[in-house]
């Protein structure tokens, strides 16, 4: 593949991959989002798309750096935590299964961190463009918690 293509599919492919699983796993996320009690500040529903569609596009350029680089055990730890990124929405939207989605948030968590880590080794700069996501990550895992906690059975 030519570099520069190859840098332009390593853009973008958590973004098609993340608005492809969006649309299989989230098409009744708005009404349940509604009808969820939610925690202090969270935001409203319409947030979450342009959130995560710059989201996934920072993603996907740090790992093009990375993948540059040649660094191909960091571009295989960020494809996993992908695959995990990716089942949070089917465990919490499409099964419903909100304390699974919220162990999967500690998961995604868990291997946010590894993969932020050996990207700041690979390139700093990387590293630096991972931080945004690190921060959502961490309020996504808030709110995953949060509402398991408000709507769970008693």
């Amino acid at each position: 593949m030519k570099p520069v293509i190859e840098f332009i599919f390593h853009l973008v492919t958590p973004l098609i991959l993340g608005k492809t699983v969006g649309k299989l796993s989230t098409r009744s996320a708005p009404r349940q989002y509604k009808k969820l009690r939610q925690p202090p500040f969270a935001p409203p529903r319409k947030i979450f798309a342009p959130m995560w569609t710059f989201l996934y596009l920072t993603m996907g350029l740090a790992h093009a750096i990375v993948n540059k680089k040649g660094n191909r055990k960091a571009s295989r730890l960020f494809r996993v935590h992908l695959i995990i990124n990716y089942t949070w929405s089917f465990l919490f939207f499409r099964l419903r299964k909100r304390q699974l989605a919220l162990v999967n948030s500690v998961m995604i968590w868990v291997t946010m961190y590894a993969v932020v880590s050996k990207f700041f080794k690979v390139s700093r700069l990387s590293g630096f463009i991972l931080l945004p996501y690190t921060l959502w990550t961490t309020f996504a895992a808030y709110l995953t918690l949060g509402s398991w906690y408000l709507n769970r059975k008693k």
